[in-house]
């Protein structure tokens, strides 16, 4: 037999090794895989179902910080809003979760989550400060100045705190008040330098530019130390 005869034996040859290999054996690899991919996703599904609530809690909890420092807030939201799901009375959780909706932009559901807090725990001097300041966000100062003011009650010693009472009174054109409240806050930190902007301000609007000087210069000061 000539050498392009046994080649061409070799084609037939394996033509017709191939043409006895079923086709069932062709489609059940796919099957096969498709079929370990849909058992561990059942798998998955019965172990998460079977997890106590403190498990499921931590594992959202986990997944909720990776999301958070992915910068992906709006999954950060969802895994944290699952484990309000299962516990909605854990304030540090909704806490939380009024933090990431603030990133996302959503206000309501974060002065909504902040109130939960506070109905929960009505001395979380920090819910009283972040809805404060969602509310000055909306120029809605009376109630800002009522978070405010219920949040300096349990914490006295933020400069934070008075500066923001005396931010919201300047709004309210309670001017003297807020100057009150301005040095409450640099009597606390003396270097606290958005307070002399802010009181350089509210003096300007009560006519008094001789102290309204005196606080930008002071300003300059601590800008200068920075």
């Amino acid at each position: 037999m000539h050498s392009n005869d046994i080649d061409q034996f070799d084609d037939i040859k394996e033509a017709q090794t191939k043409e006895k290999i079923p086709l069932s054996f062709h489609i059940q690899g796919p099957v096969i895989k498709l079929s370990k991919a849909l058992s561990g996703m059942a798998n998955g599904y019965k172990r998460l179902f079977n997890m106590a609530p403190t498990d499921l809690k931590a594992m959202y909890l986990k997944q909720a910080r990776t999301m958070n420092r992915k910068g992906d807030t709006q999954k950060c939201i969802g895994f944290l809003e699952n484990i309000v799901r299962i516990d909605n009375r854990d304030i540090e959780i909704l806490y939380k979760l009024g933090v990431a909706y603030e990133k996302n932009k959503q206000i309501e559901p974060a002065l909504k989550a902040y109130q939960r807090v506070i109905s929960l725990k009505p001395d979380y001097a920090k819910a009283h400060y972040r809805k404060a300041l969602l509310l000055i966000r909306k120029q809605d100062y009376k109630d800002a100045l009522t978070a405010l003011e219920k949040a300096v009650e349990i914490k006295s010693d933020s400069a934070e705190l008075y500066f923001r009472l005396g931010q919201v009174n300047d709004r309210l054109k309670e001017f003297q008040k807020a100057i009150d409240y301005f040095n409450k806050a640099v009597k606390i930190n003396p270097d606290f330098l958005a307070v002399y902007k802010n009181m350089a301000l509210t003096y300007d609007s009560m006519d008094d530019h001789k102290k309204s000087l005196k606080c930008l210069k002071r300003a300059l000061e601590i800008e200068d130390i920075d």
